[in-house]
């Protein structure tokens, strides 16, 4: 359906493409879909395809495109993803690009814009607990205890993976693979480039406004 929105949301390490996706998804009722999660899942349930991704990790490897665009393709033909989907974390390449237009080409893609600057300095404040609930310690500390997760109460640690030199070594990649995705998309007129340094509210209304000017969407995003 051309008035479904199927959405992907791209941005550098620190953008806030998590939470500015978990905005939207609750707004639209549409799933949100995080690579990771699904990648993680298949491998849970021991799958034909999730036992291959596991001998992948297991032997050290990066995962190849067309095991990660498998799992997405099954993915998509969820139920739950008839009235649309919100995408976080994939296409990451033009060749992951590619073939994700065979089976659920976005017609929406929003690019969440930040300087690495503004990255490393967001992410090296990061802290996540277990669970996976994440915290910063300046924007978006918790608010019962210091150090320790409003969930579950265990404690926050910094990923070994946002240290201010792991952190600049991921953006290296990220302009180099996924930041072309950007000319890709916008030659396809679907992509939305949003400033994402004002804090967490300021950035949502400006998606929302710029989402908005969509026809088939406005009242989507009008309603409770």
């Amino acid at each position: 359906m051309t008035n479904t929105p199927r959405i992907i949301i791209l941005g550098p390490q620190g953008a806030g493409k998590g939470t500015q996706a978990g905005r939207l998804v609750h707004k639209l009722h549409i799933p949100h879909i995080s690579t990771g999660d699904i990648l993680r899942d298949e491998m849970a349930r021991g799958t034909p395809l999730g036992k291959q991704i596991t001998r992948t990790m297991n032997a050290g490897r990066m995962i190849p495109d067309y095991q990660t665009n498998a799992v997405m393709r099954l993915r998509l033909k969820q139920s739950d993803c008839r009235q649309g989907w919100l995408v976080d974390g994939y296409p990451r390449s033009i060749e992951q690009a590619r073939p994700f237009q065979q089976f659920g080409y976005p017609n929406i893609v929003v690019f969440l814009h930040i300087t690495d600057m503004e990255a490393v300095r967001r992410l090296a404040g990061r802290r996540v607990c277990p669970h996976g609930h994440i915290y910063h310690i300046r924007h978006d500390p918790p608010k019962k205890r210091r150090g320790y997760c409003d969930h579950d109460g265990l404690r926050l640690k910094q990923r070994d993976d946002d240290t201010p030199a792991a952190i600049r070594k991921r953006l290296k990649i990220y302009h180099t693979r996924t930041e072309p995705l950007l000319t890709f998309y916008k030659k396809r007129g679907s992509l939305i480039q949003i400033d994402a340094h004002p804090v967490i509210p300021q950035v949502y209304r400006h998606l929302k406004k710029e989402l908005s000017k969509i026809p088939w969407l406005s009242s989507r995003l009008t309603t409770t």
